[in-house]
């Protein structure tokens, strides 16, 4: 075979890995949602087994949700590890910008711009805060312990 062929084939098996491993991630990332839905999450393993989902587990769960798919989460994700890097070669400068920055936030009160009713409005349209009310109507009315009434 020639060259060409060769790093072809490489490039075309490497391909196939890297599909092969985000299937792999995906199928984990179902497992743990599945594991979660049935009550075997870490918080679960953590108390014995013996999760019982209050209002305080349940509120937590909606606050995680609603940051996993907030935008300020992705593009944290993405400036983490530059500035990460620069952190470790400039830390004093890493340290007076953020300082800066801070103090800048601090003069600008960016949190006077928004209304109390607008943040009520933004939480009661979030389907995070529609599946807990959900969820506690359905708890409230069929306890755990209690098997389903059958009509």
């Amino acid at each position: 075979m020639s060259e060409g062929s060769d790093r072809l084939d490489r490039s075309r098996l490497a391909i196939l890995e890297h599909m092969h491993r985000k299937e792999r991630r995906r199928e984990v990332q179902e497992q743990q949602v599945e594991a979660a839905k049935a009550g075997e999450g870490p918080r679960a393993r953590e108390s014995g087994g013996r999760h019982q989902a209050g209002w305080l587990d349940k509120g937590r769960d909606v606050v995680e949700a609603w940051w996993r798919y907030h935008p300020a989460h992705v593009a944290l994700d993405i400036a983490r590890p530059a500035l990460a890097s620069y952190a470790r070669r400039k830390p004093l400068q890493y340290l007076g910008l953020s300082a800066l920055a801070g103090a800048g936030l601090f003069m600008l009160r960016p949190w006077k711009l928004i209304s109390v009713t607008g943040v009520l409005v933004a939480l009661v349209k979030s389907p995070q805060v529609a599946g807990l009310v959900m969820s506690a109507m359905s708890s409230s009315q069929n306890p755990a312990d209690d098997p389903p009434v059958s009509e």
